[in-house]
Protein backbone atom coordinates (compact mmCIF):
# COMPACT_ATOMS: atom_id res chain seq x y z
CA UNK A 1 0.00 0.00 0.00
CA UNK A 2 1.22 3.31 -0.66
CA UNK A 3 0.90 6.20 1.85
CA UNK A 4 2.27 8.69 -1.05
CA UNK A 5 2.24 8.67 -5.13
CA UNK A 6 3.35 10.90 -7.44
CA UNK A 7 4.22 11.46 -10.94
CA UNK A 8 7.66 10.67 -12.18
CA UNK A 9 9.87 13.43 -13.41
CA UNK A 10 13.05 13.35 -14.65
CA UNK A 11 15.28 16.27 -16.04
CA UNK A 12 12.16 18.23 -15.95
CA UNK A 13 9.66 16.11 -17.57
CA UNK A 14 7.26 13.10 -17.15
CA UNK A 15 8.75 9.81 -17.39
CA UNK A 16 6.33 7.67 -19.71
CA UNK A 17 6.24 3.43 -20.07
CA UNK A 18 6.66 1.83 -23.20
CA UNK A 19 2.80 2.64 -23.93
CA UNK A 20 2.97 6.28 -23.26
CA UNK A 21 1.67 6.40 -20.04
CA UNK A 22 2.75 8.57 -17.37
CA UNK A 23 4.83 6.33 -14.34
CA UNK A 24 4.21 6.96 -11.05
CA UNK A 25 6.64 6.74 -8.08
CA UNK A 26 5.58 5.87 -4.10
CA UNK A 27 6.45 6.14 -0.90
CA UNK A 28 10.54 6.63 -0.29
CA UNK A 29 11.12 7.85 -4.34
CA UNK A 30 8.09 10.44 -3.75
CA UNK A 31 9.89 11.64 -0.64
CA UNK A 32 13.68 12.00 -2.31
CA UNK A 33 11.73 13.48 -5.45
CA UNK A 34 10.20 16.21 -3.50
CA UNK A 35 13.57 17.19 -1.52
CA UNK A 36 15.58 16.97 -4.58
CA UNK A 37 12.78 19.23 -6.63
CA UNK A 38 12.79 21.41 -3.31
CA UNK A 39 16.85 22.10 -3.61
CA UNK A 40 15.62 22.65 -7.30
CA UNK A 41 14.01 25.36 -6.84
CA UNK A 42 15.29 27.25 -4.17
CA UNK A 43 18.49 27.55 -6.66
CA UNK A 44 20.60 26.23 -3.93
CA UNK A 45 21.66 23.57 -6.13
CA UNK A 46 23.48 26.03 -8.73
CA UNK A 47 25.31 27.51 -6.01
CA UNK A 48 26.86 23.83 -4.78
CA UNK A 49 28.36 24.19 -8.54
CA UNK A 50 29.02 27.99 -9.11
CA UNK A 51 30.71 28.40 -5.58
CA UNK A 52 32.90 25.87 -6.18
CA UNK A 53 36.86 26.30 -4.31
CA UNK A 54 35.24 28.87 -1.78
CA UNK A 55 33.96 29.25 1.50
CA UNK A 56 30.14 29.79 0.47
CA UNK A 57 30.06 26.18 -0.30
CA UNK A 58 29.62 25.01 3.72
CA UNK A 59 26.95 27.54 3.93
CA UNK A 60 25.13 26.25 0.72
CA UNK A 61 25.35 22.91 2.48
CA UNK A 62 23.93 23.98 5.64
CA UNK A 63 21.20 25.75 3.85
CA UNK A 64 20.57 22.66 1.95
CA UNK A 65 20.20 20.49 5.46
CA UNK A 66 17.83 23.24 6.98
CA UNK A 67 15.74 22.37 4.37
CA UNK A 68 15.62 18.85 3.75
CA UNK A 69 15.01 19.12 7.26
CA UNK A 70 12.05 20.93 7.32
CA UNK A 71 10.44 18.15 5.55
CA UNK A 72 8.17 16.29 8.41
CA UNK A 73 9.13 13.31 6.61
CA UNK A 74 12.43 13.31 7.40
CA UNK A 75 14.09 11.70 10.79
CA UNK A 76 15.89 15.64 12.18
CA UNK A 77 19.98 14.40 12.14
CA UNK A 78 20.12 12.46 9.48
CA UNK A 79 20.56 14.66 6.76
CA UNK A 80 24.00 14.73 4.47
CA UNK A 81 24.83 17.21 1.41
CA UNK A 82 28.19 15.53 -0.32
CA UNK A 83 30.07 15.91 -3.26
CA UNK A 84 30.87 12.72 -4.97
CA UNK A 85 35.00 12.40 -4.61
CA UNK A 86 35.35 10.87 -8.06
CA UNK A 87 32.92 12.91 -10.25
CA UNK A 88 33.09 16.41 -8.54
CA UNK A 89 30.34 17.73 -10.31
CA UNK A 90 28.04 15.76 -9.01
CA UNK A 91 26.33 16.31 -5.27
CA UNK A 92 24.56 14.00 -3.09
CA UNK A 93 22.13 14.72 -0.81
CA UNK A 94 21.09 11.13 1.72
CA UNK A 95 18.71 11.10 4.80
CA UNK A 96 16.24 8.78 6.46
CA UNK A 97 13.01 9.27 6.53
CA UNK A 98 10.51 8.10 8.91
CA UNK A 99 8.58 5.56 7.59
CA UNK A 100 10.54 4.26 4.49
CA UNK A 101 14.32 4.04 5.60
CA UNK A 102 17.15 5.68 3.63
CA UNK A 103 16.84 7.82 0.77
CA UNK A 104 19.60 9.01 -1.72
CA UNK A 105 19.33 11.39 -4.52
CA UNK A 106 21.36 13.02 -7.35
CA UNK A 107 21.20 16.99 -6.44
CA UNK A 108 22.60 18.12 -9.29
CA UNK A 109 25.48 17.16 -11.58
CA UNK A 110 27.46 19.74 -13.14
CA UNK A 111 29.37 19.76 -16.96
Amino acid sequence: MSIYSDLHIKNGDVVLDAGNNPTYLSNRDVIAQDIVHAILDTGLANLLVSDRGTGVTQDTQTQIKLLVEDDLRIMPGTVQVEQNQVNKGQWWVTAKTIEFGAISSLIIEAQ
